[in-house]
C-alpha cells in the first residue's frame, strides 16, 4: 500500500491499512514529515485469502495520532475518516513484473515498443492472459517481500541500477526462487554487474547494428536446418559478450544471443539481441476494438525454447515439515504418577470405606449423594496438579529454520516454523529488528485488531497481539547478506568424496550429502575435512548415520524424510548435489520479549561444488555420485517400465526380463580409466536364474549367473570383466531375469 500526505503541522502518525474481509488485521507504518510538506510512503501488507471467482478485494488506508495515548483518526474537514478503494486480485499464475522508469507505449501505436511485445506475446503463447505487473522504480519499495507475488521480472532499462536498497530486494527475492529476464541489448552492463555480482561473468565486447539476423539455436539436437536470416528496416541492437559458466541457448553469427544461469533457487536469463528478432506479426489479426485482443505479435519457435515465464520454484524445506518437531519439544508437562496415584488411591479407600458402613447399617442409598461429594473433593487436589504442571512450563519460543545458502550468491535465505507456547492468555509484544517477516496464526475472536507496525526498513512489531493459551504456530521467512562466502568445495580421492569449507566454516551435526534420485551419504568431520566414504552409504530412507537414535536424531530424521520424500508430488526434485546439516539457530532478529526461553534449530542446505581431481590421481567414487537409469535395450534411450527413477522403485515383475543398468560417471572426473567396480544387488527372485552381463562388441557376455536369489548380491569387476565406458562416460550393465511358472520378481539395484 502507499500513502502520501500533507500536513500544515509537523506529522507524527500511523499510515494503516486493512481489508473488510479481514477486519481484525491492520498493516501501518510509523512516519513523520514536517510542516507544510507533502510525505509519500509504503506499508507491506498481506492480501487475506480470497476465492478463485473474486477478483476484487475491498481495501481502506487511513492516518492514526496515537501520541496522547488514545488514537485518534485524522482527517480534512472535506474527507471521509478512510480511504476507500477496490484491490484487484490476480489470480492468473505466473505473474511477470516489469520494472519501468516511464510509461509503456501503447500497443497498438505506429511504433511499438517490441520488447513490451514480446513479454505480452510469450504470455499469451502460453496460455496466460496478457496482464504484467508494471512496476515504476521510483515506486518500488526496498523490501524484498514486496516481490513474493511475482514469478518473473523483466528488467529491459536502467531504472533499478542506481538505488541500494532496490538491488538488495532484488538479489533476495532472485534467489529465494525468482526468475529475471535482462534484456542486455538495452541495460548498461555495469548495473547488472552491481547487481548479480561475482554470478555475472559476462564481458562485453562491443555493440553493434545488425540490419540482417539468423538466430540459431546452440544446442546440434534442436538445430533442424540452417537458420534464414532476416531483414530488417531499422537495424537491431546487438552486443557481442563473452561468457564463461553460463548455459549459452541461442546464437547469432557465432555470438551468444541468449543464455541463462541458476542463481540460488532463480534463475537469470540474458538475451543480446533486439526484441524485435524474437518475434513476428500474428498469423490472425485482430481488430483494435476486438476485446479478446491481446496482442499484434507471436514469439518465434527460438523465443519459445527459452526458460522463461515459468511458475516460481519453492523451497526445498516448508514450514509444515517442522510443526511435529516444534510440537514435541514444546508442551504441556504432565503431572507426576505419585500424586495424582495417592489422590485416587485415597479416593478408591474412601468410596469403599464409606460402602462397607452404609451396608452394615443398611442405608446403601446414601451413596448416591456421598459418591459425587468424594469424586469432588479427590478432583479439586487433580485440578490443583494440573494447574501447576501447566503453569510449570514457562512461556517459551522454539524456532526451526531451514536455511539455503545461494550456490554462486553471498547470500542465505530461510523459512520454517516458530513455536509460541503460553500457559495463560495474555496480550503478547513481538517482531523483528533484522528483517523477516513472521504472522501467528488466526485466534479466536477477540474483539481487538492486531496491527504490524513498520518503524524502519527492517524493524516493525506486532501491537494488540493476544495469544491464547497453549501452543502457536507462526511460520516466517528471513534472508540476508552473508559477510563471508559460505560454500564448500570437494573431490575424489583415494579415501572417497573429499570436500572442504570456502571462507567461513560451519560446525554441522548429523551431516549428509544428498544426491538427486539417489540414496544419502553420511559425511564424518576429519579435522578441516569432510569425509564421506564408499562404505558410508545409508539405506534408503535414512538420513542419519548412527544406529540407535536419540529423540533429537528421530525428529530430525522425520524432517528430512518429509523433505525429501520422491512420492509426495509437492516435494521439490534436488537442484545437485546438497549438502544437509544441523547446527543451533541463527539469530534472525525476531523479538518476543515475554517469551524467556527460547531455542531452536536449523537444518542447513548448502549446494556442493565438485571440483577436477589432478590428472594420474587414483580415486574412488561413492555409489550415490554414480546415477543410474534402467533401458530396455542397451542400444536404446527408452525408459524401462520396471524402474521408477524419480522415487527409485523397482516394479515387481511376473514374466522374464531384461534390463539394462546405464551408469553415469561424474564429469569431474572424466577421462577415467576404471580398475575395479563393485556391484550391489538387492534381489527377490525366488525359482529364477539371474544374469548380469556386459556388452563385448555387439555381443552379451555373462559376468555372473545366480540361481533362485533372495537377497544381497555382491559382483566385483575387473580386469577383462569391466565394461567400456562409452563417449559420454557412461557404463552400461545388463540384468537378465529368468522365467518361472508363478513367482514375481522384484529387483532394486
Amino acid at each position: 500500500g502507499a500513502f502520501a500526505a500533507a500536513a500544515r503541522t509537523a506529522l507524527d502518525v500511523l499510515a494503516a491499512f486493512g481489508f473488510s474481509r479481514d477486519p481484525d488485521v491492520q498493516f501501518a507504518r510509523r512516519i513523520w514529515g514536517p510542516a507544510r510538506a507533502e510525505r509519500r510512503t509504503w506499508v507491506p501488507v498481506k492480501t487475506p485469502r480470497l476465492p478463485r471467482s473474486q477478483e476484487t478485494v475491498a481495501c481502506y488506508g487511513m492516518l492514526i495520532e496515537d501520541r496522547s495515548g488514545a488514537e485518534v483518526v485524522l482527517r480534512d474537514s472535506r474527507e471521509e475518516v478512510q480511504h476507500s478503494s477496490l484491490l484487484r486480485v490476480n489470480h492468473n499464475r505466473p505473474v511477470t513484473g516489469v520494472l519501468v522508469s516511464d510509461e509503456v507505449p501503447d500497443s497498438g501505436s505506429d511504433d511499438p515498443d517490441y520488447a513490451y511485445e514480446a513479454v505480452i506475446a510469450l504470455r499469451t503463447s502460453r496460455g496466460h492472459k496478457r496482464g504484467l505487473a508494471l512496476i515504476r522504480a521510483r515506486d518500488l519499495p526496498p523490501l524484498r517481500d514486496v516481490l513474493d507475488g511475482l514469478d518473473q521480472l523483466v528488467l529491459w532499462d536502467d531504472c533499478f541500477a542506481d538505488d541500494v536498497a532496490i538491488l538488495t530486494a532484488l538479489r533476495a527475492w532472485l534467489s529465494d526462487g525468482g526468475s529475471l529476464w535482462i534484456m542486455l541489448d538495452r541495460v548498461d552492463f555495469a548495473g547488472v554487474e552491481r547487481l548479480l555480482g561475482e554470478t555475472f561473468t559476462c564481458q562485453l565486447v562491443n555493440r553493434v547494428a545488425l540490419d540482417q539476423v539468423a538466430i540459431e539455436s546452440a544446442e546440434p539436437r534442436h538445430q533442424t536446418a540452417a537458420a534464414a536470416a532476416e531483414s530488417y528496416e531499422q537495424p537491431l541492437d546487438f552486443a557481442r559478450v563473452m561468457v564463461t559458466d553460463m548455459q549459452i541457448t541461442h546464437k547469432v553469427q557465432g555470438w551468444p544471443a541468449a543464455f541463462w544461469r541458476p542463481v540460488g533457487r532463480g534463475r537469470v536469463v540474458f538475451t543480446t539481441l533486439g526484441a524485435h528478432a524474437w518475434i513476428c506479426r500474428a498469423t490472425a489479426q485482430r481488430t483494435r476494438w476486438d476485446p479478446e485482443r491481446m496482442t499484434d505479435f507471436e514469439p518465434k519457435p527460438v523465443l519459445e525454447e527459452l526458460p522463461l515465464i515459468q511458475a516460481r520454484t519453492p523451497p526445498l524445506g516448508r514450514p509444515e515439515l517442522f510443526r511435529d518437531y516444534l510440537s514435541e519439544r514444546i508442551g504441556y508437562r504432565i503431572a507426576s504418577r505419585g500424586p495424582v496415584s495417592a489422590i485416587l488411591g485415597v479416593f478408591c479407600a474412601g468410596l469403599l470405606l464409606a460402602g462397607v458402613v452404609l451396608a452394615r447399617r443398611r442405608r446403601l442409598e446414601h451413596l448416591a449423594w456421598i459418591s459425587p461429594c468424594l469424586a469432588l473433593l479427590a478432583a479439586v487436589p487433580l485440578a490443583g496438579l494440573g494447574w501447576r504442571s501447566q503453569r510449570a512450563i514457562p512461556a517459551t519460543v522454539g524456532q526451526a529454520q531451514f536455511l539455503e545458502v545461494a550456490e554462486g550468491a553471498d547470500q542465505v535465505t530461510a523459512s520454517g516454523l516458530l513455536a509460541c507456547y503460553d500457559p495463560a492468555p495474555a496480550m503478547a509484544a513481538a517482531g523483528a529488528r533484522r528483517g523477516g517477516v513472521f504472522e501467528p496464526e488466526a485466534t479466536p475472536e477477540t474483539r481487538t485488531t492486531r496491527r504490524m507496525v513498520w518503524t524502519d526498513l527492517d524493524q516493525w512489531h506486532w501491537e494488540n497481539l493476544r495469544l491464547t493459551a497453549g501452543l502457536r504456530m507462526a511460520p516466517f521467512h528471513w534472508s540476508s547478506d552473508l559477510s563471508e562466502r559460505l560454500e564448500v568445495r570437494g573431490t575424489f580421492t583415494a579415501e572417497g568424496f573429499v570436500a572442504r569449507w570456502t571462507g567461513k566454516t560451519l560446525a554441522l551435526a548429523d551431516a549428509v550429502l544428498a544426491v538427486p534420485g539417489q540414496p544419502c551419504l553420511a559425511v564424518r568431520a576429519d579435522g578441516s575435512r569432510l569425509l564421506a566414504r564408499p562404505g558410508d552409504v545409508l539405506a534408503r530412507g535414512r538420513y542419519v548415520e548412527d544406529r540407535w537414535l536419540s529423540d533429537e536424531q528421530r525428529r530430525r530424521q522425520a524432517v528430512i524424510e518429509q523433505m525429501l520424500r520422491p512420492e509426495a508430488e509437492e516435494v521439490r526434485e534436488l537442484p545437485g548435489p546438497l549438502l544437509l546439516g544441523w547446527s543451533d539457530a541463527v539469530d534472525m532478529g525476531f523479538q518476543f520479549p515475554r517469551h524467556p526461553a527460547q531455542f531452536g534449530t536449523a537444518l542447513w542446505s548448502l549446494p556442493l561444488k565438485i571440483d577436477r581431481p589432478a590428472g594420474g590421481t587414483r580415486v574412488v567414487i561413492p555409489s550415490p555420485f554414480l546415477p543410474f537409469s534402467a533401458v530396455n535395450r542397451p542400444a536404446t534411450e527408452n525408459q524401462s517400465s520396471l524402474y521408477d527413477r524419480r522415487t527409485g522403485v523397482w516394479v515387481p515383475a511376473q514374466k522374464p526380463t531384461e534390463t539394462w543398468l546405464r551408469f553415469q560417471v561424474p564429469a569431474a572426473v572424466l577421462p577415467l580409466r576404471i580398475e575395479r567396480a563393485r556391484l550391489m544387488l538387492q534381489i527377490t527372485a525366488p525359482s529364477r536364474t539371474v544374469q548380469i552381463v556386459r556388452r563385448a562388441g555387439e555381443r552379451t557376455q555373462p559376468l555372473h549367473t545366480v540361481d533362485n536369489p533372495i537377497g544381497q548380491v555382491e559382483l566385483t569387476l575387473d580386469g577383462a570383466t569391466l565394461p567400456d565406458l562409452d563417449a559420454a562416460g557412461r557404463l552400461l550393465l545388463g540384468l537378465l531375469v529368468g522365467a518361472t511358472a508363478d513367482e514375481g520378481t522384484g529387483a532394486r539395484a
